[in-house]
């Protein structure tokens, strides 16, 4: 979808630390913090002065906190990783109240391929159906799942599962298996969905917010 296709989505300030008052999110990111170089300023001690970011994938729109020391909200509920932003979605920086509304004029319904974490049970979700994962897997998915859409080199996927630095004499066979299973445990819960673990050859992987084939 071309950008002339999208009809893009906006953030509304809820307070008056807040500006602009209204922001039109046409670009690909925008950042959300407390200094005056963001896009979206909000002048509260609170708030890292790169706090959070809005990345948009086509249609849809995802926020990552980024590594703030207060934590963002969504809703009022605290994010652990990228989170797919929903029509009149509440924003809250540093402190669970709003201090932010996302409105998207175009809401896509997410469908059923969209993979989710239950932050209470750690548990990954496709669709309804909840993935069984071996610790490797589930390491190397929770990594690959808080850079969502971000490349993840073959070195920071194995420090992710691993918790060491990639030595590709002992690991690249290790990984290869662990991102090959991954992929098998994905088809069996939906044949495509395996297509949502990109390969990008001699760089890393990519999780993909929906099924795409390689």
């Amino acid at each position: 979808m071309s950008d002339a296709e999208i009809s893009f989505a906006r953030l509304i300030a809820l307070s008056d630390d807040a500006t602009p008052g209204e922001f039109l999110l046409s670009g690909r990111e925008h950042t959300i913090g407390r200094s005056p170089l963001c896009d979206i300023v909000i002048s509260r001690s609170n708030i890292s002065r790169i706090h959070a970011r809005i990345v948009r994938e086509g249609p849809r729109y995802l926020i990552h906190d980024s590594g703030s020391a207060n934590g963002t909200f969504i809703n009022g509920q605290p994010i652990s990783g990228p989170h797919l932003l929903n029509n009149h979605d509440g924003i809250g920086l540093g402190a669970p109240g709003d201090l932010l509304r996302f409105l998207d004029p175009d809401p896509t319904v997410v469908t059923s391929s969209r993979l989710r974490l239950d932050d209470r049970t750690q548990t990954f979700f496709l669709g309804s159906q909840s993935l069984s994962l071996p610790p490797n897997q589930f390491r190397l998915l929770s990594h690959l799942y808080r850079h969502l859409g971000d490349l993840c080199t073959r070195e920071a996927c194995a420090e992710a599962v691993w918790g060491r630095d990639y030595d590709p004499g002992m690991d690249a066979e290790a990984l290869d298996k662990a991102v090959s299973g991954l992929r098998s445990a994905l088809r069996r819960i939906e044949d495509d969905a395996a297509g949502l673990l990109q390969t990008r050859r001699g760089m890393g992987y990519v999780l993909m917010t929906t099924i795409s084939t390689e």
